[in-house]
């Protein structure tokens, strides 16, 4: 279902109040220049790499102006409004060194709060829950951002990131305190391939709340964190079809060493916001 065709002008009038107070400035600048991008996965047909470029960043710039109206938007103050828009998840993973509970999903004044906390449901050989959260609504192409501080440990995968029909888009993941990784999955083989960029940031991304998104196009992907694009891939018209968007966090031994003690290192989503092109 296309919550384009249900929400309508004074519905975003409500929702959007809280919002413009935040602005669209994020609490903690980027330091620039960005290091240069590394990647270990080659190109595929289906998804080729290039330089991002001035363009990339006045596309961007475009969206985040404020003169834009998104097409969806949320704060995740709204209890009702959540659970009509988004589904918490269970899952346990062989893969992850925690499960996932729909009780570590938690919207509030402050925003989405991702969870980490003790568990005795998830087996003998995991003690802690983290969480994860699907929108029950899907949408097009256009320009996705998040605003969201992660964790302030190392060892949680902070993920920010949608799929469609046979592809996975990775927006962001997250480890702390600045590495980035952006990767396109393809899954229509029944085997993971992927095409991806891996930035290492000079700023501790805990320390404050960052903006991270994506503008979608029939003919490419943009990422970018505070406005600042960060990688590109041309994807020749093979990604397309409706997105579900996707937070989850994860404790994994590719997001670095786990603490004895990770409860309470949670991960808040401030706002989600969404622009169709």
């Amino acid at each position: 279902m296309r919550v384009l065709d249900r929400i309508n002008r004074k519905t975003w009038v409500w929702v959007l109040a809280p919002l413009v107070f935040l602005g669209f400035d994020a609490a903690f600048a980027l330091t620039l220049p960005l290091p240069p991008a590394t990647w270990g996965n080659p190109d595929q047909p289906w998804g080729r790499r290039r330089d991002v470029t001035a363009q990339d960043r006045e596309h961007i710039a475009a969206f985040r102006s404020g003169h834009k109206t998104p097409s969806y938007a949320t704060d995740f103050r709204d209890a009702a409004k959540f659970q009509s828009d988004w589904t918490p998840q269970a899952d346990n993973p062989s893969s992850l060194l925690a499960c996932r509970q729909p009780a570590n999903v938690s919207p509030g004044n402050s925003g989405l709060s991702l969870k980490t906390l003790p568990t005795t449901a998830c087996g003998p050989a995991k003690k802690w829950a983290t969480g994860t959260v699907w929108s029950k609504f899907t949408t097009g192409y256009g320009f996705y951002e998040a605003r969201i501080r992660i964790a302030d440990i190392s060892g949680i995968n902070n993920a920010f990131w949608v799929v469609t029909k046979g592809y996975e888009i990775d927006i962001a993941e997250v480890h702390y305190p600045g590495d980035l990784g952006i990767s396109l999955h393809n899954w229509t083989t029944g085997k993971d391939q992927s095409v991806g960029f891996k930035r290492v940031l000079k700023d501790d991304l805990s320390k404050g709340f960052h903006d991270y998104g994506m503008l979608w196009t029939p003919d490419e992907i943009v990422m970018e964190i505070d406005g600042e694009p960060v990688a590109a891939i041309v994807t020749h018209g093979s990604v397309a079809g409706e997105l579900q968007t996707r937070f989850s966090t994860a404790l994994a031994p590719f997001a670095g060493k786990v603490p004895d003690n990770p409860a309470g290192h949670d991960v808040i989503v401030s706002w989600f916001k969404f622009y169709t092109l």
